[in-house]
């Protein structure tokens, strides 16, 4: 089950249903997942909502249970059917669907909380707790952004959505951790997934050297602070490539294609950047080279070396390269509108034994309202009829 609007919470979600998880979507009647509302193309669909709804299915329920009454009995019997509730909803709990209905209603459900701080029972200052949170604001607070952008230039914010989207896989992580502990246990628990500390963890070793002497992360742009070359260059034909030069023989074969020996510019104080001068005479060089080379004979003669490279591709340069479409990496979804085919990325990662499937696209609001109630809640139509009716529930069968 999944409570929650863009981005976190609903990714954490669909990558579940990638692998063959049942998702109810849960959504606000009469308006929906705000993703349903965005760039639109020329008949009207949002792509962003067709690639995150996908494998989802819609249910309008009025969560509130101070307005509607009826749907606390309609919470009860939805929680008793699922195994996990990942939830990003700020204080949810408020009006009425708590952690501690849940869980005596379904003692063995895994409830994962997708928040911007975390929850107040794992600590926090309460002026942060509860506080709503967005991807470039999450950055800012959990360090990532002050380590974007050039030395002398404006903070940049690192994308697509780097911090929702580590957010999304730690939290779907977490509920399967909490999803085999319940195996093994019969209990299920409460999972907290906050925004800022998921984008820290992907600093890893950062952390560890700039609290212990190293001092703050200093910017380099599209350039590794430590090895040389290593990042994003230009190409003589104005396209860009990305090399990473690391290890003594990797940099030796780097100094055969530039023409020179690795006893003249040896590997820690050159390519580990410990004497200016060599560096200097290097990247002298290296640029030189790349001024002679288009980006296609970069990648070409470096992958024949066997120095890590690429070509930075667009999207639309990875649907045209033939490594992703022999490897099957794009799907066709349809959309529930118009009935149109529209492209989008296939599942990762990949299983040997259990694929993973695309099986229907992003929901009309509402689609699978009436057969929730029936199929899974038991409800008779008699009953279904009167949710709607108090406002409950709804089936719009619209998109926004």
């Amino acid at each position: 089950m999944l409570t929650g609007v863009a981005f976190a919470g609903p990714f954490a979600a669909r990558w579940l249903g990638d692998m063959g998880a049942e998702i109810i979507k849960i959504e606000i009647p009469g308006s929906g997942d705000t993703s349903r509302i965005g760039r639109r193309t020329e008949t009207g669909v949002v792509p962003k909502w067709i690639s995150l709804g996908r494998n989802m299915n819609s249910f309008e329920f009025n969560m509130n249970f101070d307005k509607v009454p009826e749907s606390k009995e309609v919470f009860v019997d939805l929680v008793k059917q699922c195994d996990i509730w990942i939830n990003s909803v700020p204080n949810i709990g408020k009006h009425g669907p708590t952690d501690e209905l849940a869980m005596s209603a379904n003692p063995k459900l895994v409830i994962v909380h997708v928040t911007g701080y975390g929850l107040k029972q794992n600590g926090g200052v309460d002026r942060y707790l509860g506080k709503p949170c967005v991807d470039p604001v999450g950055q800012a607070f959990s360090g990532l952004a002050a380590m974007q952008g050039m030395p002398d230039g404006p903070y940049l914010t690192a994308n697509p959505l780097v911090c929702d989207i580590t957010t999304a896989l730690f939290a779907a992580c977490g509920s399967l951790a909490g999803y085999y502990s319940m195996l093994q246990t019969g209990k299920g628990q409460v999972i907290d997934a906050s925004m800022y500390e998921s984008a820290a963890y992907l600093m890893s070793y950062h952390w560890c050297e700039q609290l212990n002497g190293g001092g703050n992360y200093k910017r380099t742009g599209p350039l590794n602070p430590l090895w040389r070359p290593f990042g994003y260059y230009e190409c003589r034909d104005g396209k860009w490539v990305s090399v990473g030069v690391w290890g003594i023989g990797i940099w030796k074969k780097f100094c055969d294609l530039m023409g020179v020996s690795p006893d003249d510019f040896p590997y820690m104080d050159t390519c580990g950047q410990g004497n200016p001068e060599l560096v200097k005479k290097m990247d002298a060089l290296w640029l030189d080279w790349l001024s002679q080379h288009d980006a296609a004979e970069v990648e070409r003669i470096f992958m024949e070396t066997g120095i890590p490279v690429s070509m930075l591709n667009t999207a639309e340069d990875a649907y045209a390269n033939p490594h992703w479409q022999a490897r099957n990496d794009f799907i066709k979804i349809i959309d529930a509108t118009t009935g149109g085919e529209f492209v989008d990325i296939a599942t990762m990662p990949r299983f040997g034994g259990t694929p993973c499937n695309v099986y229907k696209g992003a929901p009309l609001l509402g689609q699978e309202s009436d057969a929730i109630m029936k199929e899974i809640l038991g409800y008779s139509a008699e009953k279904i009829e009167s949710l709607k009716a108090a406002g409950a529930v709804a089936a719009s069968l619209t998109t926004k």
